[in-house]
């Protein structure tokens, strides 16, 4: 579905992702794991081209090298992106936030105008396959940050991506809300066969999720295989202080939901 070779980034003389090769298979659910500035956000960002690679290119099923505006333009809308702080716009509804999933699908001009009825009919229905239907005219800002992850979902699902990149998308949540929210996007990416990347701090919820698991420290894999193979004595090399749960999710530099995706 999308084959990374040699991705890298690097700022001046610092280099955040060394050179990366990666292929991902149509349907995977993907968790990677890794120490705060290990390098997961720098990746996903990188996967998905919201930042330019230093080196290295992407080939994506359907599109072939993504080289051109054109063709980036096309990446972007396969994708759907789940934010870590869900980049939704607070004052909007969840409905709202949902249409803006199609942004990258129109015209700069066009969200001067109304939805049409069949986009409200596939917002309401993205709302409901993540179980918040009811909340469709509630601004986001009055929504809990599970539901409001849930909206950010149904974004993301508006776009009826074949590729969905998360970025730490339950890290403000507790437990039990965390499972459910990565529960329901497993389940949604595999009944739609969607290629999936996700990055994580939670190494139970990557066991029980994921069909493979990719490890980063200073930037570069150190662990690729299947979460049977993710070892103790593996997490005790990726860790440098045990405690997987006091580790602190990567912060990238603030980038908007309109900013990544606009067309």
């Amino acid at each position: 579905m999308l084959q990374a070779t040699n991705i890298a980034k690097r700022y001046g003389s610092a280099t955040a992702l060394h050179p990366t090769t990666l292929h991902l298979e149509k349907g995977s659910f993907t968790v990677l794991l890794g120490p705060s500035g290990a390098g997961k956000s720098t990746l996903l960002r990188c996967l998905a081209l919201l930042q330019p690679v230093s080196e290295g290119n992407i080939l994506v099923r359907g599109i072939g090298m993504v080289d051109t505006a054109a063709k980036l333009r096309e990446l972007r809308r396969k994708t759907g992106f789940i934010f870590q702080q869900h980049q939704l716009i607070l004052r909007e509804t969840a409905l709202r936030n949902t249409l803006n999933g199609r942004i990258g699908f129109h015209s700069l001009f066009h969200g001067l105008l109304p939805a049409s009825p069949l986009e409200v009919e596939k917002a309401y229905a993205c709302l409901a396959r993540v179980g918040i239907e009811e909340f469709a005219l509630t601004p986001a800002g009055n929504l809990s940050g599970g539901q409001q992850q849930r909206v950010g979902i149904a974004r993301a699902l508006m776009q009826q991506p074949e590729i969905m990149l998360a970025d730490e998308p339950v890290a403000s949540l507790d437990p039990q809300r965390a499972y459910e929210v990565i529960e329901l996007l497993h389940g949604i990416c595999r009944e739609r066969g969607i290629c999936s990347v996700v990055s994580l701090h939670q190494v139970d919820l990557a066991r029980k999720f994921a069909d493979r698991i990719i490890a980063l420290n200073a930037g570069r894999i150190v662990f690729d295989g299947s979460p049977d193979e993710l070892t103790e004595s593996v997490l005790t090399r990726l860790y440098a202080t045990s405690p997987v749960e006091k580790s602190k999710p990567d912060t990238p530099p603030a980038l908007s939901f309109r900013a990544a995706f606009a067309a």
